[in-house]
Formats: structure tokens, C-alpha cells, sequence
């Protein structure tokens, strides 16, 4: 009877275990990022469920069984961040394998359990230079106001400003993000213009014409070396923005 009962949990636990993607562009120096990433997040993120690691990179990556490295050229800045999107349009057969897709920033650590609270159509976190304990505080996000874009936020639109950082939800629409937000990228391109942000910025506005359904605290992008009164899950390390690029 307990054999039975075991097998019954197990059924049940595999019924509702999820399969997770974390995409991960790291090119350059910032391939340095990716085991140690991938080691934290193999430690707190998405426990009890199935988690694949998609890196884009031109350079190497631990090999392992939950790791799909996929080759992607280093485009120089700020190409590199601009242009993640359409990294990610490029795997898309591949990524709508998943039930959720997340995009982290490389450089970054989890260090706290990050699980099921994140799980909704979109998700978006509340980036954490906008609030009054930070270093830098300002009242209204960076949005970019400048009418040539698609990117283009007007005064009265706008309540919350979200990081780049880390983003994602349920995988056929993190893929309608990617594919909407590559055209405007592309528009912008044509028309000689780089949103004030770059990926960030396109992100912002989506996020204004469709709103998150979920919206995560800095808990889940927090500088590494800021106090913030929020838990650390998800640090943002520090590093030398110019030396790395």
C-alpha cells in the first residue's frame, strides 16, 4: 500500500511538474557568467520542475544534460542587447516546447527559491532604480519620449517601469512578445533610430499596450550591492559595464 502510494505521488507530482526554459544570451565576457548562473539557478529556480538552460553564445559553455548551447554572434553595443530578441526568434521551434520561458540578463545569481509565484501569461519585475531606497531614485521610469519610436511612451501613459532584466511567462506569449517587439526593433532600425534603452525600452512599451498579468517586486532583478527593503531572489552583480562590453 505505501509502494502504491508512493507511485501515486509521483504520477501526481509528474502531472504538474512544468517544463521551464531560461534564456540566456552571453556573448564575449560575458560567457564568464553562464556557470555560475546556471549552477545557482540549478539550486533555487523552478525546483520540482523540468528547467532547460538555452544559451546563446559564440563561445563555450559547460556541456550537460539540461544545457541547449545555440550559436549567436557577438554584435558589439548596443546591438547586443537590442538585439535578443531575435536571438530568441531564431529558436522559437525549440522554445515553444516549454510551458514557461524566462529571459535572464547573464550576469546575474539566484540565491533565493524562486518557484511557482512566478508562473502567469506575462510576467514583468518592477525594476529597482525607481523606488525611494534607491541610490538613484527618480519618480518616473526612463521610458523612451522621443515620438520617432515604437518605443514611444507620452507623458500620460505610463504607471510602472520594468527591468530587462528578467522577464517571461507562459511560452506562446513570451513568443508573441518576441516576435511583436523584433518588428518594432526593425522599424526603429529603418527609420535610423536605437530606442533611448534599447530592448528595455521596447519592453516598457509593450508592457503599456498589454499589461503584465503578473508583476514581480526587485526582489527578482536587485543590484548586488543596494539595500533595498525587498528579499534577495534574484541578484543583479556588479560589475564594469565598459571593461565587460
Amino acid at each position: 500500500m505505501r509502494f502504491l502510494s508512493s507511485l501515486f505521488l509521483l504520477s501526481l507530482f509528474s502531472l504538474h511538474a512544468a517544463k521551464v526554459g531560461l534564456l540566456v544570451v552571453a556573448t564575449g565576457k560575458y560567457t564568464q557568467f553562464v556557470a555560475p548562473l546556471v549552477e545557482s539557478a540549478r539550486k533555487y529556480f523552478c525546483k520540482g520542475h523540468t528547467v532547460t538552460y538555452f544559451i546563446f553564445t559564440d563561445g563555450q559553455v559547460p556541456s550537460a544534460f539540461d544545457i541547449v548551447s545555440l550559436p549567436h554572434r557577438k554584435l558589439g553595443w548596443p546591438y547586443d542587447t537590442l538585439m535578443r530578441y531575435a536571438a530568441y526568434q531564431s529558436a522559437q521551434h525549440l522554445l515553444i516546447q516549454q510551458d514557461y520561458l524566462f529571459a535572464c540578463d547573464a550576469d546575474m545569481l539566484f540565491c533565493a527559491d524562486v518557484g511557482e509565484e512566478i508562473f502567469s501569461k506575462r510576467v514583468a519585475t518592477l525594476h529597482p532604480g525607481f523606488f525611494p531606497e534607491s541610490p538613484y531614485p527618480r519618480s518616473r521610469g526612463a521610458y523612451d519620449t522621443n515620438p520617432i519610436s515604437t518605443a514611444y511612451v507620452p507623458p500620460h501613459e505610463g504607471t510602472h517601469y520594468f527591468a530587462g532584466g528578467f522577464y517571461g511567462g507562459e511560452s506562446s506569449e513570451v513568443l508573441r512578445i518576441v516576435n511583436v517587439i523584433l518588428e518594432r526593433i526593425e522599424k526603429d532600425k529603418q527609420n535610423g533610430y536605437i530606442a533611448v534603452w534599447h530592448d528595455e525600452s521596447h519592453w516598457n512599451r509593450y508592457c503599456i499596450d498589454f499589461p503584465p498579468t503578473l508583476i514581480l517586486s526587485p526582489s527578482y532583478c536587485y543590484p548586488e550591492s543596494w539595500s533595498l527593503s525587498y528579499t534577495k531572489k534574484l541578484l543583479a552583480l556588479d560589475k564594469n559595464h565598459a571593461e565587460i562590453r
